[in-house]
């Protein structure tokens, strides 16, 4: 879906593409929020953790959801701002060599004033294996069709 306010409707779903996680996001995420726990960065102590292995920050997975909403459901050229996640929770973890994808559904809309509306949305993040690591609550202020100077 790619349209201004008043084309989305509530229950249309979303698939968006996918993006596998390697060592070299989670390297940069870290070397600019310097969320430096040993889960993401340390390979000894990650071997030792429930996961296994060196996993993403959870901020790095939202931020990658949030490019796949840039990316697949508001084109460039409509105004748009981020207006808040409700809830995010993390299910299961993402490692190096997932590919995560989301499928989005159109909860609610509301009217915000003449020039913006809110959508709200609910994030399923999935990885290769078809496993839920996480769900989003978000909601984003997008910009309103303008009325027809014709009418």
């Amino acid at each position: 879906m790619q349209g201004y306010w008043d084309d989305f409707v509530v229950g249309d779903q979303f698939l968006s593409t996918g993006r596998t996680i390697v060592d070299a996001d989670i390297r940069l995420f870290i070397g600019a929020t310097d969320a430096t726990h040993p889960a993401h960065v340390d390979a000894v102590y990650a071997s030792k953790h429930p996961f296994g292995r060196i996993a993403a920050p959870g901020a790095l997975v939202v931020g990658v959801v949030d490019g796949f909403v840039v990316k697949s459901l508001v084109p460039a050229h409509l105004k748009i701002a981020h207006y808040g996640y409700d809830r995010v929770r993390f299910l299961a973890p993402v490692l190096v060599g997932d590919t995560i994808k989301i499928k989005a559904t159109v909860m609610a809309k509301k009217e915000r004033n003449e020039q913006f509306g809110l959508v709200y949305f609910h994030y399923d993040v999935f990885n290769q294996d078809e496993k839920t690591v996480a769900v989003i609550e978000d909601i984003q202020m997008i910009e309103r069709r303008p009325p027809d100077p014709a009418v």
